[in-house]
């Protein structure tokens, strides 16, 4: 079974609409910024797919480096989001 650029585009969009639906329906900050994780997960799934089927000449590790920074970030949100979650619990 092989995957072509519109099914990975498919589950990228997905992941990202769940992400946002996610966030949308939270009503506390933290619960909403831990959510934030998954939409990067979402893009960083697109930029790979890109980087994978790109059809340049130029570089093909590019998705994959956006991939990992995108990744990074989202580490720093979730320690954002522990960070608001604990200063709320501690009122």
């Amino acid at each position: 079974m092989s995957a072509n650029l519109v099914s990975v585009f498919f589950v990228a969009g997905g992941i990202v609409a769940v992400g946002a639906f996610a966030a949308g329906w939270r009503r506390d900050a933290a619960a909403a910024v831990a959510t934030i994780p998954l939409m990067f997960a979402g893009a960083g799934i697109a930029f790979a797919g890109v980087a994978r089927f790109a059809a340049a000449g130029g570089s093909h590790l590019v998705g994959q480096e956006l991939a990992v920074l995108l990744a990074i970030t989202a580490l720093a949100l979730v320690a954002l989001g522990l960070g608001i979650a604990g200063r709320e619990a501690t009122r």
